[in-house]
C-alpha cells in the first residue's frame, strides 16, 4: 500500500542488488541508505506498528530509511450563506471596513460579508480548496417576494406587516428618561397577517413602513440625516420603527420617515438618508408574499455554485455573490439540512477529499421547522463525519446573553467545537475573512489515505513533525484513536480484516499541523540495523 500522491515507495526490485531475506519490503539501495537520516527504533521510541512484534529492535539499535514529505487529504467546503433581509442592516456609524478605515456613510452587513468572501476565494492559499455556495432563504416555486395582491401568492397573503413589540432602552443617568419605541420582534422580522401569527406575548402584527430618523442638522456630528439607533450598546444597531410621528415621540429629536431600498444597492434609505453615489434611487419597500420562504431542504441542497477547484471557480462565486440582494426570513433548519445533504453526497463521491460545511448567519431561525436550537444541533450531529462550522455576524446586543452558547451548541454537535462570532462594530470585512481562514486551517485533515498497489511493511513506518527550522519530533505509534488521549502520536485506521487503510495523527499533534507551525514527514523502510 502507498500514501496517496505522497510516498513513491522503493521496492526491492529497484535496489542495486537483491534484497536479503531478513530485509523488509521497501528497502533502499545501499548507496541511498547512507544519504538518509538515522532514526531510532525500539524501547520507548518504537514508532513502527505496535501490533507487529517483529518491528521491535534490541535496545540501542536503530535503522536507516527513506524520508519523504507527506500531503494531507485536500479540503472542500460547502458554504450556506444567510441572505435574509436583516443582512441589509447598516453597520454602526463609524464602524471600519477593511484596513481600519471608517465607513463613509456606513454600509450593510451584506456588503462587508460579500467583500470578505470575494477576498477569500481569490487568495492564493485557497486555490486548492473546492468551494460551493448556496443561500437562504430560497423561495417556494412560483411565489415571488414582491406582490401587489394576494392572488400572486398562491395560498399565502400579500402583506407588509411584521410582528413588533414595544421596548425601552437607556435612561437612568441623571434622571434621563428611557427611550420608548417600537421594534421588530425577535431576532429578525416575521411577516404576519394577524396578531395570532406573532408567537410571543406582547407582540402585535402591524404595518410599519417607516423608521425614526434624525433629520439633517438634528445631530451636530452628522450633518445629513441618520436612522436612529436605539440600542443600549454602540456596538449594535437597533432601528425604531414607526407608522406616524406619534410612534417616534419616545425617541426625542427624530421624525417618522418611510423606509425604502436603494435601486442599485441593497441599502436602506429614506427622505433624509439618501442613497450613496452610485447606489441608485430610493424606492419603496414592496409588499411581500407571506409564503415566500421555502421550507424544503431539497431546495437548499442544490448549490447556487457547485463545489469546484478549477481556475474559474473564483469568478463564478464572485458573479453569484454580486447578483444577490438580501430579503426574506431565516429558515436555518432546512438550510442546514440541505447543506449537509449536499456535503455528504460530495464526500461520498470524493472519498479522497476532506469535506466540511460552513453555516454563516446573522440571526437565529424565524421560520420553518425545526426552530429550536437543540433540534438544529441534532441536524449538525447527523451530518458527521462531515463537520459543520458556524460563523455568526452579530452585534453585542443582538447576540444577547445566550446567543453565543446557542451558536456553540450547533458547532459542537457538528464536530467543530466553538462557533466563530464576528462583531458588527468591528472591522467586519477583515474579521469575517479571518474566520474563514481559521476554518480553512482547522479543517485541514490530519488523515493520510493509504492506497493499494505497492509493498509497505507497516512495521517500518515512522512519522515525524518538522518545525520551521527543520527540527524533527518523532511521533510514537499508538494502537488506535482511544490511545491518543492528550498525547502526541499517530495510529493506523484498519478495515474489517485488520489491514491499515489510513494513517491518522492524534489530535494533540494535529493541532501543530493545523496551525501551520509544523509539517509532517514520513519515514519508510528499515534496511540496515545500526548499534
Amino acid at each position: 500500500m502507498l500514501l496517496r500522491r505522497a510516498i513513491p515507495l522503493l521496492a526491492c526490485a529497484l535496489a542495486a542488488g537483491s534484497c536479503s531475506a531478513p530485509e523488509p519490503p521497501g528497502a533502499l539501495p545501499a548507496t541511498q541508505r547512507a544519504a538518509q537520516d538515522e532514526f531510532p527504533l525500539g524501547g520507548d521510541d518504537l514508532v513502527g506498528d505496535p501490533g507487529a512484534a517483529a518491528s521491535a529492535l534490541p535496545a540501542g539499535e536503530s535503522c536507516l530509511g527513506e524520508a519523504r514529505a507527506v500531503e494531507r487529504i485536500g479540503l472542500d467546503m460547502f458554504l450556506m450563506l444567510d441572505l435574509s433581509g436583516s443582512m441589509l442592516d447598516p453597520l454602526p456609524a463609524g464602524a471600519p471596513l477593511a484596513g481600519g478605515a471608517p465607513l463613509a456613510g456606513g454600509t450593510s452587513k451584506w456588503a462587508a460579508v460579500r467583500a470578505s468572501l470575494e477576498s477569500f476565494v481569490q487568495a492564493p492559499e485557497t486555490a486548492d480548496i473546492g468551494i460551493g455556495l448556496q443561500y437562504f432563504p430560497q423561495s417556494n416555486p412560483g411565489v415571488s417576494f414582491a406582490c401587489s395582491s394576494s392572488a400572486e401568492c398562491g395560498d399565502g397573503a400579500c402583506t407588509n406587516a411584521l410582528c413588533v413589540i414595544r421596548a425601552q432602552s437607556g435612561g437612568g443617568d441623571g434622571g434621563t428618561p428611557p427611550l420608548e419605541f417600537l421594534r421588530v420582534a425577535g431576532d429578525q422580522g416575521n411577516l404576519c397577517r394577524t396578531d395570532a401569527d406573532c408567537p410571543d406575548a406582547g407582540q402585535s402584527c402591524q404595518t410599519l413602513l417607516g423608521a425614526c430618523v434624525f433629520p439633517p442638522g438634528a445631530l451636530a456630528e452628522q450633518p445629513q440625516g441618520q436612522f436612529a439607533n436605539v440600542s443600549d450598546s454602540p456596538e449594535a444597531f437597533v432601528s425604531a420603527r414607526c407608522n406616524s410621528s406619534q410612534d417616534c415621540e419616545g425617541v426625542p429629536g427624530t421624525r417618522c420617515e418611510t423606509v425604502g431600498l436603494c435601486s442599485l444597492s441593497p441599502v436602506q434609505c429614506s427622505d433624509s438618508v439618501p442613497c450613496a453615489p452610485g447606489a441608485g434611487q430610493c424606492q419603496a419597500f414592496p409588499y411581500t408574499c407571506s409564503n415566500f420562504t421555502s421550507c424544503d431542504a431539497a431546495r437548499y441542497a442544490q448549490p447556487a455554485v457547485a463545489i469546484d477547484r478549477s481556475s474559474q471557480r473564483a469568478s463564478e462565486l464572485i458573479a453569484s455573490l454580486r447578483a444577490q440582494a438580501p430579503l426574506g426570513a431565516t429558515p436555518t433548519g432546512p438550510a442546514l439540512a440541505g447543506a449537509l445533504a449536499q456535503a455528504r453526497s460530495w464526500a461520498d463521491q470524493h472519498p479522497e477529499r476532506q469535506m466540511v460545511t460552513v453555516l454563516a448567519t446573522d440571526g437565529f431561525p424565524t421560520v420553518c421547522e425545526p426552530l429550536e436550537i437543540p433540534a438544529i444541533a441534532e441536524l449538525a450531529r447527523s451530518g458527521l463525519p462531515v463537520r459543520t462550522f458556524v460563523i455568526g455576524v452579530f452585534g453585542t446586543q443582538e447576540l444577547g446573553t445566550d446567543g453565543l452558547a446557542r451558536l456553540d451548541q450547533i458547532a459542537n454537535a457538528g464536530g467543530s467545537g466553538r462557533a466563530l462570532v464576528v462583531n458588527t462594530a468591528g472591522d467586519l470585512t477583515s474579521e469575517f475573512l479571518a474566520a474563514l481562514n481559521q476554518i480553512r486551517s482547522s479543517a485541514v485533515s490530519c488523515d493520510f489515505a493509504l492506497e493499494a498497489g505497492a509493498p509497505l511493511d507497516f512495521a517500518r513506518v515512522n512519522v515525524r513533525l518538522l518545525d520551521a527550522a527543520g527540527n524533527a519530533q518523532a511521533l510514537p505509534n499508538v494502537v488506535g484513536a482511544a490511545a491518543c488521549e492528550d498525547q502526541p502520536g499517530w495510529y493506523y485506521v484498519r478495515d474489517d480484516s485488520g489491514m491499515p487503510v489510513q494513517l491518522s495523527v492524534c489530535p494533540a499533534s494535529c493541532e501543530e499541523l493545523s496551525s501551520g507551525r509544523a509539517s509532517a514527514e514520513l519515514q519508510v523502510g528499515c534496511a540496515t540495523r545500526i548499534r
